[in-house]
């Protein structure tokens, strides 16, 4: 049993269809979560997210993850990978689980975020999730409202305030 599991969820007004297609398919990741990826929607297909294209390979984001499974428009489960200022993290996969649901007219998303381990690098890393995925949902929810994510100036919540500087699209920010 993982005790250690980092939960979200958020509520859009867009079709369940249409929230499933923006976290299955390629032009659908692109338009919310990060400027590219590679992803094949079926079991241990890729789902490769790159928050940083234009880094080092390995370092672009979930390089080598894959699809765990898919239940169509229910669940679609994932590996995932800490970005690289958590080195000792990112050589270990995480599992991302996200869950569909129709509430009313509405579409529900709930991720759950397992296979936390313990220890200083780790803990830092959940605690970066912990913001990282309100800023994806939030991003989500921004998609659908406004239209696709400018990658040039990302979209970032008034209410994320001073943590946007150090999640700003799950890479580091340079200070110097």
């Amino acid at each position: 049993m993982d005790p250690k599991i980092l939960r979200k969820e958020a509520i859009t007004s867009a079709l369940i269809a249409d929230v499933w297609t923006v976290w299955t398919t390629i032009d659908g990741i692109t338009s919310f979560l990060a400027p590219k990826a590679n992803l094949k929607l079926e079991d241990q297909g890729p789902y490769e997210i790159f928050f940083d294209p234009e880094a080092p390979l390995g370092f672009r984001g979930t390089e080598g993850c894959k699809i765990l499974g898919v239940d169509s428009m229910k669940t679609l489960s994932v590996e995932w990978k800490a970005p690289p200022q958590f080195p000792n993290v990112r050589r270990q996969k995480t599992r991302v689980d996200i869950h569909f649901e129709r509430v009313e007219a509405l579409a529900k998303v709930s991720v759950a975020h397992s296979g936390w381990q313990w220890g200083e690098e780790w803990d830092e890393a959940y605690e970066f999730f912990d913001h990282a995925w309100d800023l994806d949902l939030a991003r989500m929810q921004q998609r659908f409202s406004s239209g696709p994510i400018d990658w040039r100036k990302p979209y970032v919540p008034a209410w994320l305030g001073a943590r946007a500087q150090r999640i700003r699209d799950h890479i580091p920010v340079e200070t110097h």
